[in-house]
């Protein structure tokens, strides 16, 4: 039953509705649950026992809901009613979880302001039963965490402290100790000052954890308030003494929290390492270090460095150069580099440790290029390709390009590669382009990586000049044809230069790969002057003899008519030639994806259906062939009926509406005319052009009573029922018009219309009075279809 109408009402008007509601449940015969889910609503004294009754049901899914019904009953009643329904929650401890977790579910939605400090026993017992029993689930537990700190957010300031205490002592029992306790997003639901409140409640609770140097509590309400925890002094206090006196990792949690309020961090930062120096080695000390307090840096740039609490003697450990290596002074960029040289040559260390030194001395700017170039020729692939994808990041991108390009020929030019792309971005023109034009040549090196050379000609430099060098590299003799395709591929990007226009024209004519480049290119990749030529180049493409291309062609075409109208008479000639049997339904399929957006595709598929559909048969039932324009047709009315949706597009319609008209003067093909006609008509038309479509839409079912039925079911679905009351009305009419006629297709529509406005109208009079007279049409199969109709069920 849906309760969202009695749970929206008002208190003194919510019991009459609910009265109502059972009593209506009742004599339609609805399961007893339903009945009292209206009666829950009902007022407790009259309804308790009922409720109570239903918790002892020798069915486990009937105590559930019925618990659940208890309790939000109470729960709207106020604070006694809710001391009550929690005493009798006590009997949940020899129950099942699923019966247990139904009704703490319940209780997470009762108003926490309703809960005092009376209700803290039951609630321990409940809880405690609840966490000890032995099929105990995580959905029990987590109604009680969200209970829990429901309770905790509305009464850590109300002096509430019984239930308080309960709160979190229910967390720390979920989670078996306080640092496991979640006390979930306090500052996204206190109000602006309240943390200073809940501070005050938990604070006995706090000291004593720090007496026993258990800190879980002070890391939970720290990560619970986020940014403010920043405001509570005596918290950020408590914070500093895990760090300084709790174990390792709560130390490192506390650091992390200690360290976020940003005003203070830097010197936080100095007090901590005057404290404890291997704090350096925390990740968030760390970034501070080498971001703006360079000035503590030099102790952590040694060999070895501070080792202590926070990092073990004898742990490889390096500073990693980071964005503000920048900042560093010329001696500590030195000692750095120094230190991850000593661990890049490590042979101890494991190969990643080692490839991560590699990669940080590239950081490092002006010496640190030179040092990585030297572990290019490492005999450990791990090392070597460390270093060539390093060099793509460092400040030295002209004196490394060169070596990296020169890579393209051996084992690691994936690699290398890969690496060189990012070092061109910072290297001019100039010195670019001889570069690149070395690795075009065939025999330069491999066929990737001279695609890859084709590729950063024609995005790193300028219009003119990446022209050319795209251009050489397309007429190449001897050009490997995935390197011509890539040519291609990077021309697009530079139409505005006349001598990419001749490349495309000649790929457009060209090998398969080139075609296929050319087919790549979607309209909106290109600027909208460039479209209507580019289009030209994709109609060249589709006249081809290759079935297989030109079914890719025609994959992608329909896009491009807007720009090139005249394609479409090579899609008509595709469709409608009976001598192609493979790319005919990827043209057909064009037609029929262009024709709403485009009138002359519109056009195109109408002279494709007329041609078709006058085809002569051929080898009717034969064993070669079996009517293959009539298939055709079929083919083009079953994309055009899919394509139609759930609702018909504005834009869809008139092709629908032209298509089906069409084939309705043709004997063999009304089926398909009856197919789109129907998802032609327009729910939203006057009465009389609404009437006027259905009528034409009927006659075409004369003598065809199994297509008629169809027909009739289709309709139903895709008018729907009529919204508002003039809507209502007007479908009335145009039902009783079509009933009027006495034919068995317009009585079928009428049937259709009429059960779909009947349902939702819940069978008002009108529409049952109209369902009396369907039921005695003349027509034997309007009758049946009528009678199937049932307003009211036994």
């Amino acid at each position: 039953m849906d309760t969202v109408l009695l749970d929206a009402l008002p208190r003194n008007s919510v019991a009459d509705q609910a009265r109502r509601a059972a009593r209506l449940a009742a004599e339609r015969g609805a399961a007893r649950s339903s009945v009292l889910v209206a009666e829950s609503y009902l007022p407790v004294a009259e309804v308790r026992d009922r409720l109570t009754a239903a918790t002892r049901e020798p069915v486990a899914e009937d105590r559930a809901q019925a618990w659940a019904l208890l309790i939000g009953n109470a729960g709207r009643a106020g604070t006694y009613e809710l001391a009550d329904a929690l005493a009798d929650m006590e009997r949940l401890r020899n129950e099942q979880d699923p019966v247990r977790s139904a009704a703490l579910h319940a209780l997470t939605a009762v108003p926490a302001a309703l809960f005092t400090d009376a209700a803290e026993p039951s609630l321990d017992r409940i809880a405690a039963d609840a966490v000890e029993a032995r099929d105990s689930s995580h959905a029990t537990r987590r109604a009680l965490s969200t209970l829990s700190l429901s309770l905790l957010r509305e009464h850590a300031a109300t002096g509430q402290r019984a239930l308080v205490n309960w709160a979190l002592r229910t967390l720390v029992r979920i989670s078996g100790n306080t640092g496991g306790a979640d006390l979930g997003r306090l500052d996204r639901t206190l109000r602006r000052g309240q943390e200073a409140d809940v501070f005050e409640a938990l604070r006995p609770w706090l000291e004593a954890g720090t007496e026993k140097a258990d800190y879980g509590l002070v890391l939970a309400l720290a990560r619970a308030l986020g940014r403010r925890a920043a405001g509570l002094p005596e918290l950020q206090e408590l914070l500093w003494q895990a760090v300084r006196f709790g174990e390792n990792s709560t130390a490192r949690t506390a650091v992390g929290l200690w360290l976020e309020p940003a005003a203070h961090r830097s010197e936080r930062v100095e007090r901590l390492l005057a404290a404890e120096p291997s704090a350096g080695a925390l990740p968030e000390v760390l970034r501070v270090l080498t971001g703006c307090r360079t000035d503590l840096l030099d102790p952590f740039l040694t060999d070895p460095p501070p080792y202590g609490r926070f990092l073990p003697h004898g742990t490889p450990w390096t500073v990693e150069p980071g964005a503000g290596v920048r900042r560093w002074v010329p001696r500590q960029r030195r000692a750095a580099l120094r230190v991850l040289e000593r661990a890049a040559g490590d042979a101890k260390l494991p190969l990643y440790t080692r490839a991560a030194a590699i990669g940080a001395m590239a950081r490092v700017p002006s010496t640190g290029a030179a040092a990585v170039l030297g572990w290019t020729g490492s005999d450990e692939v791990v090392l070597a390709e460390a270093a060539l994808t390093a060099l793509g990041g460092t400040d030295r991108a002209p004196d490394v390009l060169a070596g990296l390009l020169a890579h393209s020929r051996g084992d690691r030019a994936r690699v290398a590669l890969f690496a060189a792309g990012r070092a061109s971005r910072n290297v001019r023109p100039s010195v670019l382009a001889p570069l690149l034009r070395e690795r075009l040549a065939p025999g330069a090196g491999k066929v990737t990586a001279r695609k890859e050379a084709v590729r950063l000609a024609a995005v790193r430099l300028p219009r003119p000049q990446a022209a050319a060098l795209v251009a050489e590299a397309y007429g190449l003799p001897g050009g490997h044809p995935d390197v011509r395709a890539a040519a291609v591929a990077c021309g697009t990007g530079l139409l505005g230069e006349e001598r990419m226009w001749d490349l495309l024209t000649d790929a457009a004519t060209g090998s398969t790969v080139l075609r296929t480049a050319v087919l790549r290119v979607r309209p909106m990749d290109l600027p909208a002057p460039y479209r209507p030529r580019y289009a030209g180049l994709v109609r060249q493409v589709c006249e081809t003899d290759d079935e297989e291309l030109a079914a890719s062609a025609h994959a992608v075409v329909a896009r491009w008519t807007p720009w090139a109208p005249g394609v479409c008479e090579v899609l008509v000639a595709a469709t409608t030639d009976l001598a192609r049997r493979r790319s005919w339904r990827s043209a057909g399929d064009a037609l029929v994806t262009a024709a709403p957006a485009a009138p002359d595709a519109a056009e195109a598929l109408m002279q494709a259906l007329r041609t078709l559909a006058d085809a002569v048969a051929m080898d009717d039932a034969g064993s070669g062939r079996d009517r293959p324009a009539r298939q055709r047709v079929v083919h083009l009315v079953d994309r055009l009926a899919g394509s139609a949706g759930a609702r018909t597009d504005q834009a869809l319609r008139p092709v629908l509406g032209a298509a089906g008209e069409l084939l309705a003067r043709f004997r063999d093909h009304v089926p398909q005319a009856a197919e789109l006609l129907v998802r032609a008509v327009d729910p939203d038309a006057g009465p009389d052009a609404l009437y006027t479509a259905l009528d034409r839409l009927a006659r075409l079912h004369d003598g065809r009573p199994v297509l008629a039925a169809r027909t009739a079911g289709v309709l139903g679905t895709r008018i729907g029922a009529p919204q508002g009351e003039d809507g209502s009305g007007r479908r009335l009419a145009l039902v009783a018009r079509l009933a009027e006629d006495g034919g068995p297709a317009h009585g079928l529509m009428a049937v259709e219309l009429a059960v779909a406005a009947g349902r939702r109208t819940g069978w008002s009079g009108p529409w049952r009075t109209q369902l009396r007279l369907l039921r005695r049409h003349p027509d034997a199969d309007v009758r049946d279809a009528a009678y199937a109709e049932v307003t009211v069920r036994e």
